[in-house]
């Protein structure tokens, strides 16, 4: 099977993916060896699911539903592309063999309408503009913009939303995003929306989201329904479990999994945006008995734990869980834990701690990312 580093010349400078010099049965072989290497002392490893489109070993393109490209001005000309983390740099670029392509027919776009409007790009020192992120909902077409500034609204900005708009109809949200601090594609401040409701709906396991722009969401939506599946499976939630969703981002792991009826459904997450949106979307899913919480620290108080849990579900960032949450987990002690992971290293941290008071009945890795070495992974823990 070829390889497909053909379908990107930048393979190797922009430092996105890292395994396009290999066909995708060996990338996929090599994600094993290391769920492996790093998990294989809890238990067996199941073979990992490739993601749709992979199955006969051709590598899956234009599965990213979002993307961010960042803006430099550089000796009178302002260069757009992806960012390397490796020395702060960007690598100009116009589009992703890996993102939908109306992701960067967006950013190309903003790109364009940069210098009629007169906007400056920051250079470190001066200026606003510093990124643009766009996001599709696959399901249902709907795009969404940020527009990255370092200090808030730029002049005319309701007039570029609006011509914005214009170009791309199936545009349902334009906003502006303050990030004032010095790392880049971060959106840490205020939300001024332009145009629209400021989110956008998709769909997936057969509920509906609200998907706001500051709120994570998974980039491969077909591998995320695997994902969620999956982890349903292991929940098996019945009609009076009491569920708590940790690191809940907008509910999607929890009102998924819930959907067919439980008793409770709680969470927490460090985003009060994101809690917003999972309120609304547990409404919206039909499930009424949901009550969310902000935790900026995300260690999750005692008091969310003291009413009890018969399934808990964890989807940390790559940095892996909050160590006092970890023991105010083995101190509430829930039948089942369900971890979603997108960082092997960390995961194994964490298992090595809960094995405490659970042992690994399953590790489930899925590909959710192809051309990378990142890995998700689902396990199901049983108390003891």
């Amino acid at each position: 099977m070829k390889n497909r580093v053909e379908e990107c010349p930048l393979f190797g400078k922009c430092g996105a993916c890292q395994t396009l010099n290999l066909d995708y049965g060996e990338e996929l072989s090599l994600k094993m060896k290391r769920e492996i290497m790093l998990l294989g002392r809890f238990g067996h490893i199941e073979e990992i699911i490739p993601s749709p489109g992979g199955e006969g070993g051709e590598r899956p393109l234009h599965f990213r539903n979002k993307a961010q490209y960042l803006f430099q001005f550089n000796g009178g000309r302002i260069n757009m592309g992806l960012y390397r983390s490796s020395d702060g740099r960007l690598t100009r670029v116009d589009r992703c063999p890996m993102e939908a392509p109306e992701l960067a027919s967006v950013a190309r776009t903003v790109r364009k309408m940069i210098e009629p409007y007169k906007i400056k790009v920051w250079d470190g020192r001066r200026g606003s503009l510093r990124h643009v992120m766009v996001r599709k909902a696959f399901a249902t077409g709907e795009l969404l913009c940020a527009i990255v500034t370092r200090d808030g609204l730029f002049e005319r900005a309701g007039e570029f939303a609006a011509e914005l708009a214009g170009r791309h109809p199936e545009l349902k949200s334009v906003s502006v995003i303050v990030n004032d601090t010095e790392t880049p594609l971060f959106m840490n401040g205020e939300e001024y929306v332009l145009h629209g409701p400021g989110f956008i709906t998709d769909e997936l396991c057969g509920c509906r989201f609200r998907i706001s722009a500051k709120a994570f969401y998974q980039v491969n939506p077909g591998a995320t329904e695997l994902l969620y599946n999956k982890a349903a499976e292991f929940a098996q939630i019945g009609p009076n479990d009491q569920v708590f969703d940790a690191y809940c981002g907008i509910g999607t792991v929890g009102i998924t999994a819930a959907k067919g009826g439980c008793g409770t459904l709680a969470g927490f997450d460090v985003s009060g945006d994101a809690i917003r949106d999972a309120e609304r979307n547990a409404r919206e899913n039909g499930i009424g008995n949901a009550v969310y919480t902000a935790e900026k620290d995300g260690s999750a108080p005692g008091k969310l734990m003291d009413g009890g849990m018969d399934v808990l579900f964890m989807d940390p960032p790559r940095a892996g869980c909050d160590r006092r949450f970890l023991a105010a987990v083995l101190r509430a002690g829930p039948g089942k834990v369900v971890y979603i992971s997108c960082n092997p290293e960390t995961l194994a941290r964490d298992l090595g701690i809960l094995r405490e008071g659970y042992r690994v009945k399953a590790v489930q890795p899925v590909d959710l990312f192809p051309g990378t070495g990142h890995i998700e992974t689902v396990v199901e823990l049983i108390h003891v």
